[in-house]
């Protein structure tokens, strides 16, 4: 660790922070992270803490790179990481179940840190996708497992990952939704002829000034609601709309699901609040 680099928990607040397992130790030179982003994201920008870079292979290393003027850290570690990391808490994580038996054996780990709180909405989406790029251009170099957002506690087998980046986060200016918030899903008290219902709620969009999402219960359908959810979510970030005591979000069209809207200050899952969608069309 360079000295530059050891200052830097005291000259910054870490925003947005990806971990990725690998199976193997790696070493990554900055031309070869700059070859992969060139590919992924034509129009992004890679350089230094000290601006542009004219020549990169005189670059020592990636510890210290920003991207479109984002200033991030990039850390490899030749050891496992915590093994905490990949518990899932009360709730499975969704997006890779079998997270602490698959990944039980990773050799190395990638932190990939955003450095400064952004001032705004739009300024924690564009550090959250200088993190995101980052590590979707490292993914195409190294053995990764899988990867981890922190911030929403958030697991996704290496699988998961590239299809996120495929199908949701293919421009500079799109988000990647299923990476950032988690989805929590848990078992409601049975209905009133004894049916199963399920409840599922979100982390990770307080990150974003909005308030978590929470759906009351419902019929057993996960991804039918965790598709209804992501899109909910893309449409929150894109648009910065903050959802309203009363109002309803969906479509006037048969068989497709229409909410009601009711602001709480906490929610099944934790003591946030939360806006709750309860289903009165559609499913």
């Amino acid at each position: 660790m360079t000295e530059a680099h050891a200052a830097a928990p005291g000259m910054f607040k870490p925003q947005f922070t990806a971990t990725m397992l690998l199976g193997e130790n790696v070493n990554i030179s900055f031309r070869q992270l700059l070859e992969e982003l060139a590919r992924i994201a034509p129009d992004a920008v890679l350089g230094d803490w000290g601006g542009p870079v004219t020549d990169p292979d005189l670059v020592p290393g990636i510890e210290m790179v920003t991207l479109n003027d984002e200033i991030l850290s990039v850390i490899i570690v030749d050891a496992p990481a915590n093994p905490a990391i990949l518990q899932p808490g009360p709730f499975r994580n969704p997006l890779w179940p079998n997270a602490e038996q698959e990944a039980a054996q990773h050799k190395a780990h990638i932190l990939v840190i955003g450095l400064k709180d952004p001032p705004d909405r739009e300024g924690a989406l564009v550090k959250a996708r200088a993190v995101t790029w980052v590590t979707a251009a490292l993914a195409r170099l190294v053995p990764v497992v899988g990867v981890s957002w922190a911030d929403g506690a958030n697991l996704v087998s290496a699988a998961a990952f590239a299809s996120i980046i495929k199908n949701n986060f293919s421009q500079p200016s799109h988000n990647a939704v299923p990476f950032w918030v988690r989805i929590k899903i848990a078992r409601a008290d049975d209905g009133p002829k004894g049916e199963p219902l399920m409840t599922m709620g979100t982390l990770g969009l307080h990150l974003f000034g909005l308030r978590e999402l929470e759906y009351a219960p419902v019929p057993p359908d996960p991804m039918s609601m965790m598709g209804h959810a992501f899109g909910v979510m893309e449409y929150l970030l894109r648009s910065g709309k903050r959802l309203d005591e009363g109002e309803t979000i969906g479509v006037e069209s048969e068989g497709e699901m229409k909410f009601a809207i009711s602001l709480r200050d906490n929610s099944h899952f934790g003591p946030s609040p939360v806006a709750r969608l309860t289903l009165i069309s559609g499913q």
